[in-house]
């Protein structure tokens, strides 16, 4: 009888035993459970709050790539002034460079003419020295200074200067020997051999600085193009 009375006694013990352990676990894994959501809810509220502070730290930095993107266009637009500016530079230097050929070409002709022509007529040759006498050594020393302008180019046009000036004071000292509105023959058939040599090296000269700045001209428009673009596409 006592030893059947065992277990049946033990029974409620083992029954509480068990409620005790259940509730115990099931605290456990509602723990866990509360934890996996809490740690959740914190990750979501993480990339929130990082979300948040990537948008308003792209708010704060547009005026800043605004404000690039505007000093961007500003230095090609002043870069874009700059090159019409030297490109029109080379227009009006090409344009006296011409000159300067039609001068010294008229000039030439009119001196050999009036050194063999028997009657020569000094109205034409004074009026092809005036026109002669009339572009500046000074102008093209000037467009030589060009911070521009490459070193070729520059000494062509000191060069050039020069003997523009040698030219001009061979051509005044002619027509000094004007008397009673005649320039005489002698004279004039005297310098022309040295006169011509100078005109002719004018010329040349003259030319080739044209021909190199025709091509930086070229060069400089496509360039400008190119900067418009950008300007263009940064702008949009």
């Amino acid at each position: 009888m006592k030893i059947s009375r065992l277990p049946i006694l033990a029974l409620p013990v083992v029954a509480i035993a068990a409620v005790i352990l259940g509730g115990l676990f099931s605290t456990i894994i509602d723990q866990a459970y509360l934890r996996g959501a809490y740690q959740v809810w914190q990750e979501n509220e993480t990339f929130a709050a990082a979300s948040v502070a990537l948008l308003a730290a792209l708010y704060a930095s547009r005026p800043v790539y605004l404000q690039v993107r505007a000093q961007s266009v500003q230095a090609a637009l002043d870069l874009l002034r700059r090159i019409e500016a030297d490109t029109e530079t080379c227009v009006d230097t090409r344009k006296k460079l011409f000159d300067l050929r039609r001068a010294a070409v008229n000039l030439a002709g009119e001196i050999h003419a009036y050194a063999v022509a028997p009657e020569p007529q000094a109205q034409e040759l004074k009026d092809a020295v005036a026109a002669f006498r009339a572009i500046s050594p000074k102008d093209l020393l000037a467009l030589s200074e060009r911070a521009t302008i490459n070193s070729a180019d520059q000494m062509k046009l000191v060069a050039l200067a020069a003997v523009l000036k040698i030219a001009q004071q061979v051509v005044t000292d002619i027509l000094a020997e004007e008397w009673g509105g005649v320039i005489a023959q002698p004279v004039v058939a005297k310098e022309n051999g040295f006169i011509s040599i100078k005109l002719a090296g004018l010329f040349n000269l003259s030319s080739e600085i044209a021909e190199d700045l025709e091509v930086q001209e070229k060069a400089m428009r496509e360039r400008a193009k190119q900067l418009r673009q950008t300007a263009d596409t940064v702008m949009t």
